[in-house]
């Protein structure tokens, strides 16, 4: 499968995971942005596959497992990349022939990043630059990431944002993204769970699956 080049995405998924201490407001997910293609001759899809970017496996799998269990509830066929591949690093050749011998209609590729950390104590924090090599799709799997660590001594309430680019595997381009956000979350299970059912609700919203 040849990904179109122009296609630019970013391949980072890093959340801060922290430990619930203090009362407050509960985690918020909001949508940013939706952008579609002009011509959409193959939605709604019925069959999905699932990937996820993330620095460590488990959490990777845990947002696809989320996803997979919100669209699966919807009558769609979903499946992660990590429940099918059994590997905790994402390879492009890995990817195509998944999509290929579960004869998926669509890809769905989930990224993010930490926006903030508020600090409840210390001046503990997570710092996390990431660069892209390359601006296409074909360049997916090829990126850096830097991240800085000060031990943490107390809770974080994160802002993480999410883009979510869907391709449609016939034409091999990207025909849907969207742009959401998880405030004030304190757990990584917090904002997987959140995130995941605010998706598959948009996509249904917006007709993009059956």
């Amino acid at each position: 499968m040849h990904f179109q080049r122009r296609a630019r995405i970013a391949v980072i998924l890093t959340i801060a995971a922290t430990v619930v201490a203090c009362a407050g407001p509960t985690s918020q997910t909001y949508v940013d942005r939706v952008a579609r293609a002009k011509e959409l001759p193959n939605a709604p899809y019925s069959d999905i596959l699932i990937v996820a970017i993330a620095e460590r496996g488990a959490t990777a799998r845990e947002y696809e497992e989320a996803l997979a269990a919100e669209l699966t509830d919807m009558g769609v066929n979903a499946i992660g990349y990590h429940r099918a591949a059994s590997r905790a690093d994402v390879k492009e050749e890995v990817v195509r022939q998944i999509a290929a011998e579960q004869g998926v209609d669509a890809i769905l590729f989930v990224t993010g990043s930490l926006v903030s950390a508020q600090r409840e104590v210390t001046d503990s924090r997570t710092d996390v630059q990431a660069q892209v090599k390359g601006g296409g799709l074909v360049d997916f799997f090829r990126y850096d990431y830097k991240e800085a660590k000060t031990p943490a001594k107390t809770d974080y309430r994160v802002n993480v944002q999410f883009t979510t680019d869907m391709f449609d595997v016939e034409s091999e381009e990207r025909i849907y993204t969207v742009e959401s956000r998880t405030d004030l979350a304190e757990t990584t299970s917090e904002i997987i769970v959140s995130e995941a059912r605010e998706l598959a609700k948009r996509l249904r919203k917006d007709d993009m699956i059956r």
